[in-house]
């Protein structure tokens, strides 16, 4: 039987284990669905969904004149752009908070906007994404714990490239150096030597 080099996973199940992990170690408890949102959110984020497109001089959408735009807008379209907003700021806050830093859009700007736009999501009528108002309610309350949360799992994740995780791979292979086969087993791959190398 042929062992694998790779755990078969989902982005779903990595980020639901690796969230999990930063919640018992920042000892944070949440409901069921609060985490499914999160892990959803990592997954979709990761997967390229974007902002809506932006207006006219921009190379993106700024979130006030997103914020704006939604506040202006009908019913479902308003759900629709304050969880857009809620769900960047709240994405980019934590998971790339060191990029945020000395920036014009600081940390502050978008955990202020983020929390907002989930407060007043949660008020809203029509739900774009299925939950309930607890679910925005709690985001909007505890916004900066959950980007901590999220900062957690993009410090685990940043061995995650397959780039980087092939490079460690042949490094164990070249040296059968225990370190790399501890990082590797770390993301969740045994390695497997493959046999002696025969030299050419």
């Amino acid at each position: 039987m042929t062992e694998r080099l790779v755990r078969e996973e989902t982005p779903l199940e990595f980020f639901r284990e690796q969230l999990e992990k930063a919640m018992e170690h920042q000892r944070v408890a949440t409901s069921a669905f609060t985490e499914y949102y999160l892990v959803s959110l990592l997954t979709r984020s990761v997967a390229g969904e974007s902002l809506p497109a932006a207006e006219a001089g921009y190379d993106e959408m700024p979130l006030a004149l997103l914020y704006v735009r939604a506040v202006e807008a009908s019913r479902a379209e308003r759900a629709r752009l304050l969880q857009a907003l809620g769900d960047t700021a709240l994405f980019m806050s934590g998971f790339f908070a060191e990029s945020l830093s000395g920036k014009l859009a600081d940390l502050g700007y978008y955990r202020v906007l983020g929390g907002r736009a989930y407060a007043r999501l949660s008020r809203e009528t029509v739900n774009p994404a299925g939950f309930g108002p607890a679910v925005f309610s709690e985001l909007a309350d505890r916004f900066s714990q959950f980007a901590d949360l999220l900062q957690e799992v993009s410090e685990a994740s940043r061995l995650s490239s397959t780039r980087s995780i092939l490079s460690l791979y042949e490094r164990w292979l070249q040296t059968g150096s225990h370190r790399a086969a501890r990082l590797l087993a770390e993301q969740g791959i045994s390695p497997v030597n493959p046999g002696p190398l025969r030299m050419q």
